[in-house]
């Protein structure tokens, strides 16, 4: 391990330089950011053949102008497992700026990713350097005393170290290095102010060693303009995912989409909408196979970092079609890409699970075991990507907040997976009804909590026991076809809960899902008040229909 004044000393050196690449971006004034005063959606964690989710919120400070922020992550170090990340705050500045990591269930302290020295300065209009600032560190975070400066530049550094496979903890195996760079949650990277709203922001990446480097967000490369208000004109490069510029591919792109990763550009130029995209975002560089396609104008990109027994365009494939038929259920998708990666299952203690899927922003980490064939990524990986993915819908698009309805987001994922499989060609009906059985058999109907405890309380209690997750969420399942079967009766639609599902992407978009809100819009769809039932058999623990009778 390297001495620490040699390591903080490089990290310094690297700030010096993100503080000279920062002057020279300026110019260009950044896009102006949607705000939300909710703190991200931290992720959708599924745990085969069940899923935990988790979420944290946040409310800045009222009575302080907005600011603008520029992040640079430095991926020099990446393949020793290191970041460097210099930010840029400005405007009116409060006297003091807090900066923290988000916080929540889903942030486990203690997991894959440390933040070291972190070290501030004030800037001169012309971006100089302007002398220290004092940085206090707190329990929760860092203080900087930054009374009357109007521009400040912090930096530190990003240590990453593996989780050890006896470590069954899966929150700690988000943010790791992987062949020849890093993975990394937004959430457990980027510090971030509490007490200061923002205006703008833009993250660029320096990126010496050519790395390849995928992110949930479209990026401005060398040829689009430099004002980040024109987005919509940004060259975006092929094979990394991006789609092609009207005048062709980007300098150094590949003209096909083969599936073999190519560099990106040294230096890329990111615009997150807001701080809750810059933490619900899953970042990869290194030594990375991709794949890209598309579907009603969203780009389907795929990347692992291993070889398989399977080949990248079989995987691509059946990403591909799991994508577009999610699409096709909604009508569009809500966002502008869509990531997938596969990654090596490292756990290895026992009581683990196959695979494990992370939904977080509009990426979905997979992690199977190293030998997945073809039929067995067909046959079981599938459910986990397909349910991870719909989650970009009903988590995302439909925030999931309130715990009581952790039921119906993971109920229905789970079950819409399977139906969206079958739809798709990716499963045969009777396959599809034969993995709902099992699963509806072996963690529901023959679970020790059937009767003694809720459905909506298991899982509202998301770090429970596997026994409880199981039961939770194949409860769900259960109770959302159950749910669904009594709506069709009462009301004469068929699967009404279809619609249900997407006026509540189409017209609710954005609005947390409540259980209030959830029964309003059974009301709307159907006419049929659901309060009662839902009371009696998902908060209640009046036994379900036999299974047999939903499947």
């Amino acid at each position: 391990m390297a001495h620490p004044l040699l390591t903080l000393s490089g990290m310094f050196h690297s700030s010096r330089s993100a503080l000279q690449r920062y002057k020279t971006r300026r110019g260009g004034s950044p896009a102006p950011v949607r705000h939300t005063t909710n703190w991200p959606l931290m992720g959708l964690l599924a745990l085969v053949p069940l899923a935990v989710f988790l979420v944290a919120r946040h409310a800045p400070a009222p009575g302080l102008d907005a600011g603008a922020l520029t992040y640079e992550l430095d991926l020099a170090e990446a393949p020793a497992g290191r970041l460097g990340v210099t930010m840029i705050a400005e405007g009116d500045l409060p006297g003091s700026l807090d900066l923290a990591l988000p916080d929540g269930a889903f942030v486990a302290r203690g997991s894959g990713a440390r933040i070291l020295g972190v070290q501030a300065r004030a800037l001169t209009e012309a971006g100089e350097s302007a002398g220290e600032l004092a940085v206090v560190r707190r329990n929760d975070g860092w203080r900087l005393a930054t009374e009357g400066a109007r521009r400040i530049g912090i930096s530190y550094q990003v240590s990453l170290q593996a989780a050890s496979g006896l470590e069954t903890d899966i929150r700690k195996h988000i943010t790791a290095p992987v062949n020849g760079g890093v993975r990394a949650a937004g959430y457990q990277i980027f510090l971030q102010p509490r007490n200061m709203d923002t205006s703008s922001l833009a993250l660029a990446i320096f990126n010496p060693l050519d790395l390849t480097f995928m992110a949930p967000w479209p990026a401005l490369v060398p040829g689009a303009p430099t004002n980040l208000a024109a987005v919509s004109d940004a060259d975006l490069a092929p094979g990394m995912g991006y789609l092609p510029a009207p005048g062709g591919p980007a300098a150094g792109a590949p003209s096909s989409h083969a599936p073999t990763a190519v560099p990106v550009p040294t230096n890329l130029l990111f615009h997150p909408r807001d701080l809750q995209d810059m933490n619900n975002s899953l970042l990869v560089c290194g030594d990375l196979a991709t794949a890209v396609t598309s579907a009603r104008g969203t780009v389907i990109q795929l990347a692992t970092d291993r070889r398989w027994a399977f080949t990248l365009d079989q995987a691509q494939d059946l990403v591909a079609r799991i994508a577009r038929t999610e699409i096709a259920f909604f009508g569009n998708a809500p966002t502008d890409q869509i990531t997938v990666l596969l990654a090596a299952n490292d756990v290895t203690a026992g009581g683990g699970f196959d695979a494990y899927g992370l939904h977080t922003g509009s990426s979905v980490l997979v992690m199977l075991e190293a030998a997945t064939t073809a039929a067995q990524l067909r046959e079981n990986a599938a459910s986990v990507i397909a349910h991870e993915m719909f989650h970009g819908w009903l988590g995302e698009a439909i925030p999931q907040v309130d715990p009581q309805t952790l039921w119906f987001t993971e109920g229905m994922t789970t079950w819409f997976a399977a139906r969206m499989l079958t739809a798709g060609g990716v499963w045969t009906p009777s396959h599809s009804r034969q993995v709902l059985r099992d699963r509806l058999q072996r963690n529901y109907a023959a679970s020790a909590l059937l009767g003694r405890m809720s459905v909506a309380r298991a899982a509202s209690q998301v770090m429970a026991d596997p026994d409880q997750v199981r039961f939770a969420y194949a409860g769900g399942v259960a109770a959302s076809m159950a749910l669904d079967r009594w709506l069709a009766t009462e009301s004469g639609m068929m699967r009404p809960l279809d619609q249900v599902l997407r006026v509540l992407y189409d017209r609710h978009r954005g609005r947390p899902l409540t259980r209030a809100n959830l029964v309003a819009v059974i009301g709307e769809v159907t006419g049929v008040d659901a309060d009662a039932w839902l009371d009696e058999h998902v908060y209640g623990t009046e036994a379900l229909p036999p299974l047999e009778d939903l499947l």
